[in-house]
């Protein structure tokens, strides 16, 4: 049964999906493998690895359909606990499962609050945050995961931030792909994948390696 509260309860209960679903390493490993097939490989030894893999697991969990199943693995554990009669952990679930991941703009901070607005969708979020998000300003841009819990908004573990000099070459990209059809998860892929070139091309300014996008190598 759950006990925890705010944000912890979610924190944990990721923490135990993470558990009950990343036993078996050959799936793990897949998982990731298609991951990087989506977005780019990023080594150990690189500063995105941490932020990566934090993005890596939740989607594993709550975003992944595997071959051959009808929804992520997370929704395993939600029916077990809807059999169990935990409908605390239920809510948990339902709340990772239904919650979103975009690219973001942050158009506000302070007062334990993050004020996003939606590159994609054009919505606005006010999400409560009553840590330091040391390094973060106005104006900002970052794939993030919103979870909309316990009457408010909170954060995921998706911390992915992109260069606030590509913020139009950014928006381009969501327009030019919105309009070919992409779906939202394609179009922060594609974007992420942009994301890894910024530190592999250092000699290149950051907007300009997204305004040259994913098919063309700056030199």
């Amino acid at each position: 049964m759950s006990t925890a509260s705010g944000p912890a309860a979610l924190e944990a209960e990721l923490d135990r999906l993470t558990q009950e679903h990343t036993s078996d390493a050959d799936t793990v490993v897949a998982a990731r493998r298609e991951y990087e097939e989506r977005r780019g490989r990023v080594f150990e030894d690189e500063d995105l690895w941490e932020a990566w893999s934090a993005a890596f697991i939740e989607w594993f969990l709550i975003e992944r359909v595997e071959a051959g199943a009808d929804t992520p693995v997370a929704a395993r554990s939600l029916h077990a606990a809807r059999e169990a009669g935990d409908h605390a952990r239920a809510s948990l679930i339902r709340a990772y499962l239904t919650s979103l991941r975009s690219l973001f703009e942050v158009k506000a901070l302070g007062g334990g609050r993050v004020e996003l607005v939606d590159l994609i969708g054009g919505a606005t979020f006010s999400v409560a945050e009553p840590r330091t998000l040391h390094g973060v300003d106005v104006g900002d841009v970052a794939e993030l995961r919103v979870v909309g819990w316990g009457g408010d908004v909170l954060f995921g573990r998706t911390f992915v931030y992109h260069p606030p000099a590509a913020r139009a070459a950014i928006a381009g990209h969501v327009r030019a792909l919105h309009e070919r059809g992409d779906d939202r998860r394609a179009i922060v892929d594609h974007v992420a994948s942009l994301r890894i070139k910024v530190d592999r091309y250092r000699h290149v300014a950051p907007a300009k390696v997204y305004e040259l996008g994913r098919e063309r190598t700056p030199e």
